[in-house]
């Protein structure tokens, strides 16, 4: 039988034990609950989904640009920011990959003034002609860092330039045809053609720049 004098310090060692074990729990992260979706959408698009944030389709260059703000933010005000930063991502992307590919590596080291103007247009150039493809959104109820359960919105904005403007900004870019070292500059421009052909479908792959009657297209610009 235990004494009565014992009970106060069984029941204070119980507490202590259970604090010590419950303190040292990591905190649980359920998977996230779509609350409310784009144009009440009963599934998210391929697209937002790409595995390749840069890719051509059809006759644009296209660009997926993915956005998080608190859930209490407007999705309008979320999708027009996504696609602003992604219109300035174009280029760097260009940029980043052509680089990592190695197909402006070596001519890059040359001081060429086509080189110079090429790459510095890539890095803080602004592109003209960018339109809003495709808009979504949605709000979820998704655990924080410690676990909480908080409400996020979640935004992507798909934009596009059609290949042949693009390829006349990059080519205005490089300055005057008269000046600077003309096989420079025309490996620039087949360095430019290749990254471009290797995002685009084969059936897009063409041996000459392509013909897009831009003013024709209908424009939902970002301008």
């Amino acid at each position: 039988m235990i004494s009565r004098n014992f009970l106060p310090l069984i029941v204070a060692t119980f507490t202590l034990q259970g604090c010590t074990s419950t303190s040292g729990l990591r905190p649980e992260f359920d998977a996230p609950r779509v609350i409310e979706r784009f144009g009440n959408s009963t599934k998210t698009p391929d697209w937002v989904n790409s595995d390749n944030p840069l890719y051509i389709e059809k006759n644009d260059v296209v660009y997926v640009n993915a956005m998080t703000m608190s859930g209490d933010a407007r999705p309008e005000a979320c999708n027009n920011a996504a696609g602003n930063v992604g219109r300035s991502q174009i280029l760097r992307q260009i940029k980043e990959n052509m680089t990592v590919s190695g197909q402006i590596s070596e001519i890059s080291s040359s001081s060429d003034p086509a080189v110079e103007s090429l790459l510095a247009f890539l890095s803080q150039g602004t592109l003209s002609g960018v339109k809003m493809m495709g808009r979504y959104w949605e709000r979820r109820e998704e655990s924080d860092a410690s676990g909480q359960r908080v409400l996020r919105l979640h935004c992507s904005a798909k934009i596009g330039i059609a290949r042949q403007l693009l390829e006349q900004q990059m080519l205005k870019a490089m300055g005057d045809s008269g000046s600077g070292n003309s096989e420079i500059r025309r490996r620039l421009l087949d360095a430019q053609k290749s990254f471009l052909d290797s995002i685009a479908e084969p059936s897009l792959r063409t041996s000459s720049p392509v013909v897009v009657d831009v003013a024709a297209e209908p424009q939902n610009s970002l301008e």
